[in-house]
C-alpha cells in the first residue's frame, strides 16, 4: 500500500507544484480527492495553495507533462474542456489511464482515472480536483 501512495502522492504533486515555481503568478487553491475501492482506508481530501503562472492556458496539462515518467497522449481541446490519456511508469509499475478538465478564467474542474499494478496488487483510482483563484499576484519567493 505504501508504493500506491507514493504512486497517487506523485501524480498529484506533480499535477500541482510545478506550476507553482513560475513567476509572476496569481494564487490559486487546489483541491483533490482520491477513492480506490478495496483499500482499508479512505485516502483524505488534500487542498494546497499554489502559485500559477498568470495567464497559463491550462497550467495542469503543462506541469503533468513535465514528469518524465508519465506520458500524455491524445490530447483533445474543445471549448473549455480538455481530455487525454497518459501512461506512466515508475520503476516498471504501470498506471494507464485518462483525465478531463474544464476550465474557466477562475476556476477549474475535473477528474483523472488511474489503473495499473503496483506490488502485484491491481489499482484502480479515481482523482477528482478543483482549482480557484483565490489570491492577488504572486511570485516563487511567496511559496509556503
Amino acid at each position: 500500500m505504501k508504493r500506491i501512495s507514493t504512486i497517487i502522492l506523485a501524480l498529484f504533486w506533480s499535477a500541482c507544484t510545478a506550476a507553482a515555481y513560475a513567476a509572476p503568478g496569481e494564487w490559486w487553491e487546489i483541491s483533490s480527492k482520491t477513492e480506490m475501492p478495496g483499500m482499508p482506508f479512505a485516502m483524505p481530501a488534500t487542498t494546497v495553495k499554489v502559485c500559477v503562472a498568470k495567464g497559463a492556458a491550462n497550467a495542469q496539462r503543462q506541469t503533468m507533462q513535465q514528469d518524465k515518467t508519465c506520458k500524455m497522449t491524445d490530447i483533445r481541446t474543445s471549448g473549455n474542456k480538455t481530455s487525454w490519456k497518459m501512461r506512466c511508469d515508475r520503476d516498471g509499475e504501470v498506471m494507464n489511464g485518462s483525465g478531463e478538465i474544464t476550465s474557466m478564467p477562475d476556476n477549474y474542474h475535473g477528474v483523472m482515472r488511474m489503473k495499473g499494478t503496483s506490488g502485484g496488487t491491481a489499482v484502480n483510482m479515481t482523482t477528482t480536483y478543483r482549482g480557484k483563484r483565490v489570491g492577488p499576484a504572486c511570485d516563487a519567493a511567496q511559496m509556503n
